[in-house]
């Protein structure tokens, strides 16, 4: 946790120190980060930022925390989950997503990389990012069973689970990938595109693989 001074700061002050770590941990990866990077991007003085951090490392997770709890707020707000279930997340969602990571091209690069393991994380500590960036699906699963749109007589929700954050994991990274190469910038037509891949996964998961 940071120190208490850094809570005392103003609201824009301390979200300028993060996105300046941020994009320092994104750009160089967390061993090569430089904390004087970090202050001079963010303005302030190079020993600022142990006045709010015990170290780089208390830093960088902050800033994947934060960088996790920050998209599941933005996404619950645009279409709150605790009224979705998992087809909905998948038809509606995903597209939702696509907008937040235009507005936020840092964080989702950020976000991404984490999850996949493209950033290291500092000795001794487990990279959780997939189980924070996943904490909504059982939710979706458990809104589906409630309203008869998922099956509930598995002996294991955790089995329908992996199933399900696979499938998920796979969509997002395919329409991540494609949209980072335009710069999170979709035409209609590829948003059009995206969105008859995902009716056709969803109708596929509904009717079942075999033949």
């Amino acid at each position: 946790m940071p120190k208490r001074t850094f809570f005392r700061l103003d609201e824009d002050k301390r979200e300028r120190v993060i996105r300046a770590a941020i994009n320092e941990f994104r750009t160089n990866g967390y061993e090569n980060a430089k904390v004087g990077n970090i202050a001079q991007n963010a303005h302030i003085a190079n020993g600022s930022i142990y006045q709010y951090f015990e170290d780089k490392r208390e830093l960088f997770l902050y800033c994947v925390n934060w960088t996790i709890e920050n998209f599941i707020r933005e996404l619950d707000r645009q279409k709150p989950l605790a009224g979705m279930d998992l087809f909905e997340y998948l038809q509606a969602g995903l597209a939702d997503r696509v907008e937040y990571w235009k507005q936020e091209p840092d964080l989702a690069i950020f976000a991404h990389d984490l999850t996949n393991g493209d950033i290291d994380f500092p000795y001794g500590e487990v990279n959780g990012v997939r189980d924070l960036y996943g904490a909504h699906i059982p939710r979706l699963i458990a809104n589906g069973q409630k309203w008869g749109g998922l099956r509930d007589d598995a002996e294991d929700n955790a089995q329908l689970a992996l199933i399900v954050t696979g499938v998920v994991r796979e969509i997002e990274e395919h329409i991540f990938n494609k949209a980072a190469a335009t710069g999170f910038v979709l035409t209609e037509a590829q948003k059009a595109e995206n969105a008859d891949q995902i009716g056709k996964i969803i109708a596929l998961l509904k009717s079942g693989i075999l033949a």
